[in-house]
């Protein structure tokens, strides 16, 4: 066996730096952040027509 293939086969173990977890923390965050405005949204539609019935109850019963 040559030198070269007895250390053909590396296994390197990858040590998240700084960098690494602030960038994971970034996108984690981003995510976040876009599944809260779409729940938002959500909530924002349902209270928009909940109002929107209620205002068409007052006025067909009132």
């Amino acid at each position: 066996m040559t030198h070269e293939s007895e250390h053909s086969h590396h296994h390197h173990h990858h040590h998240s730096d700084g960098a690494t977890e602030f960038k994971r923390r970034s996108l984690q965050a981003i995510e976040r952040r876009k599944a809260m405005a779409k729940w938002l949204w959500r909530v924002m539609v349902a209270v928009a027509i909940i109002m929107g019935v209620a205002v068409v109850a007052a006025y067909t019963i009132g």
